[in-house]
């Protein structure tokens, strides 16, 4: 059987859940015994992949990267492309130690510029000596407990050394694991909040919730949308100025709505309504909507490259408002009940059934790096290129929106 890497991302944030950088892994997939692969041809196969959509930095929006890879790639030949190799921390574990030539290769690693983090932690004369010239530990929720974490980043700090806690899933956990005071989290744990006891959202949020769906009403007219949107100064101005930005390759300078609609299309005008939007609240972090965003269109592209043509917008849309109970602190059942959608999409996004709940089920697995829990059914490789496809889409949109 060929073999196939599959790349895993998840953001790194900070204390204040603000984006720090994100985190890279590369996994075989198939179970492929690994001293049977040809690694050079495998690696020359996934650095073109990367290339063609449109290199690492449109993966990682130019931000630190934590990167780990199978010890027998781990080389700087096959260190990811990026400008500065300060910006790029190499993740090891104690095997390394045992590995001649990876050790070697570590060494040649730490001249780049480029630094060493090391996973786990315990009380060795070996973990001391990987520590050494080591910059940041990572530790993981799943194994190391809240108050065992908060005595360990406590020790790792007189050492100066940083601290990640990975695994973490919930904001809950977050909270937990905060008060440990390490320096970044790993995981999508901003997707899944702490839903409030109260029945009633609050008043902005009720307002925004009633806006999308005035704006996604299956039969809205244009000129529906222009009166709600056009009376929002500040919104108007923001939307148009996404729209124009050059990362969108509009060869006319968009001035109104009016002008934006006969050009784009009223579909793309309600993408960028909804996506400006939720841009609008400010208790949520910013990798929030683009988590949005790459849900969307990878939905969108797996819907395409499955045949399901007809279907895509719904996919988008599922996609799109999968985040909708991390943005308004509500719960998904509560809030579907708001808008207009179909019945196949209020089924997907509150419990993951039908084709497109298969798909949102997906793209929330790899979000999680659980590769396996993707299903047999469908093309790993597939699904790989589509996740990296959207994350270079959703980049060069939320370029669009910060310069607006």
């Amino acid at each position: 059987m060929q073999a196939q890497l599959f790349l895993n991302k998840q953001p790194v944030l900070n204390s204040n859940q603000a984006l720090y950088g994100y985190h890279l892994s590369l996994e075989l997939v198939n179970d492929v015994d690994p001293s049977t692969v040809d690694w050079e041809s495998v690696m020359k196969v996934f650095c073109k992949e990367i290339e063609e959509q449109d290199g690492m930095s449109a993966l990682t929006a130019k931000k630190p990267i934590f990167y780990r890879t199978p010890i027998e790639v781990l080389s700087v030949d096959w260190l990811p492309k990026v400008e500065d190799l300060s910006k790029l921390t190499v993740e090891v574990d104690l095997s390394v130690l045992k590995n001649k030539s990876a050790l070697e290769s570590l060494k040649e690693i730490i001249k780049t510029g480029a630094k060493v983090s090391l996973l786990g932690y315990e009380n060795s004369d070996a973990y001391k000596k990987l520590l050494s010239i080591a910059k940041v530990v990572k530790l993981d929720a799943k194994s190391v407990s809240a108050e065992e974490a908060k005595t360990i980043v406590s020790a790792l700090k007189l050492q100066n050394v940083a601290t990640i806690i990975s695994g973490i899933e919930t904001e809950e956990q977050f909270a937990d694991y905060a008060k440990s005071g390490a320096s970044y989290y790993q995981g999508y744990f901003f997707t899944n909040p702490i839903i409030s006891g109260e029945k009633e959202l609050s008043g902005n949020k009720l307002a925004m919730l009633k806006l999308l769906a005035e704006v996604n009403e299956p039969d809205v007219e244009f000129d529906r949308i222009v009166a709600t949107v056009g009376s929002d100064v500040g919104l108007t101005h923001k939307l148009l100025s996404a729209i124009n930005h050059p990362s969108n390759n509009i060869p006319q300078v968009i001035e109104t709505l009016k002008d934006a609609v006969n050009f784009m299309g009223l579909k793309r005008l309600k993408f960028w309504v909804n996506m400006m939007m939720l841009s609008e609240v400010t208790d949520v972090p910013k990798e929030l909507l683009t988590t949005a965003l790459i849900r969307a269109k990878f939905m969108e592209v797996l819907a395409e490259k499955q045949g399901k043509t007809g279907d895509t917008d719904r996919y988008f849309m599922t996609g799109m408002f999968s985040t909708l109970n991390a943005f308004l602190k509500a719960s998904m059942v509560d809030i579907v009940d708001q808008l207009p959608l179909s019945k196949e999409v209020k089924e997907a996004l509150v419990d993951h059934s039908g084709d497109m709940g298969k798909a949102l089920f997906v793209v929330r697995s790899l979000e999680q790096g659980n590769a396996d829990m993707v299903g047999s059914g469908i093309d790993i490789m597939m699904v790989s290129s589509a996740y990296m496809s959207a994350n270079s889409w959703a980049y060069k949109t939320m370029a669009g929106l910060e310069a607006a």
